[in-house]
């Protein structure tokens, strides 16, 4: 079964020129999907630049494959930059692979 997104709330932070968004993910009988692939469903539902997408919060309770969490998609992606802390930015930069690895 692939995962569902279920948007439950939808806020608009004009001052910070942003939206957040309160999802939950149906996973039933599937591992917890990862940030990454939450990540990508939202940009695509959202029609949003991918480098201005934060997912902040991920929930899974144990056995229910339901995963509730909060996204925040910024106008751009320096807004994003000038808001969010540090570490949060690099978790989710892309990945690059190290040098002298194939």
């Amino acid at each position: 079964m692939p995962m569902k997104i279920e948007i439950l709330g939808e806020r608009e932070n004009k001052l910070l020129a942003r939206k957040e968004v309160d999802f939950r993910v149906d996973h039933i009988g599937a591992k917890t999907p990862s940030h990454t692939d939450i990540r990508a469903k939202i940009v695509a539902q959202f029609n949003a630049d991918s480098g201005a997408v934060v997912i902040r919060k991920l929930e899974t309770r144990f056995g229910a494959g339901i995963t509730e969490g909060t996204a925040r998609i910024y106008s751009d992606p320096d807004q994003m930059k000038r808001i969010e802390l540090n570490h949060i930015v690099k978790r989710h930069e892309p990945k690059k692979q190290a040098e002298g690895e194939e």
